[in-house]
C-alpha cells in the first residue's frame, strides 16, 4: 500500500522538477504540547496549470469542486490569494488539490488515496477545544 502512495507524489515531483518548484524544505515545529499549533514549509511541485492538469487526467481524476482561499508564505507570513481545484477518481478513490495563482502557477498542496464522500453527522455547534 505504501509503493501505491509514493508513486502519485513521485510522478508529480518529476513532473514538477522539469519546471519550477517552491523552496523544498519539509519540518514541524513541535515543542511537544499537543495544544500548540504546527507551523511548517512544505514542497509543492508548482507547473503551468495545462501541465498539472495533463498529470491529473493521467490518473483519471475529474474536478469535483473549486473554491477560492488563501495560502501563507513561510518566512513572511505574506497571504497570496490563489483558486483552489479538487480533483478525484471516485472508482478508484485518488484525488488532488490544486492551488492556483494569478500569474497562471499552479501547485500541488496535497493528493492521495481513499477518497470517499462524507455521509456522517454535521459537526455539532459548541464543540469545546
Amino acid at each position: 500500500m505504501f509503493k501505491k502512495v509514493i508513486l502519485p507524489i513521485i510522478v508529480f515531483a518529476s513532473v514538477a522538477t522539469a519546471s519550477m518548484t517552491s523552496n523544498i524544505t519539509a519540518f514541524a515545529q513541535d515543542n511537544g504540547n499537543p495544544n500548540t499549533a504546527k507551523i511548517f514549509v512544505a514542497k509543492q511541485p508548482c507547473d503551468v496549470l495545462p501541465k498539472m492538469i495533463d498529470v491529473i487526467k493521467g490518473y483519471k481524476e475529474e474536478l469535483l469542486f473549486m473554491g477560492e482561499g488563501m495560502s501563507f508564505a513561510a518566512q513572511s507570513g505574506k497571504g497570496f490569494m490563489g483558486g483552489m481545484m479538487f480533483f478525484t477518481n471516485q472508482d478508484t478513490g485518488t484525488w488532488s488539490m490544486l492551488q492556483l495563482y494569478g500569474d497562471g502557477t499552479a501547485c500541488l498542496v496535497m493528493n492521495g488515496r481513499g477518497f470517499v464522500p462524507y455521509s456522517g453527522p454535521t459537526i455539532p455547534e459548541g464543540i469545546e477545544h
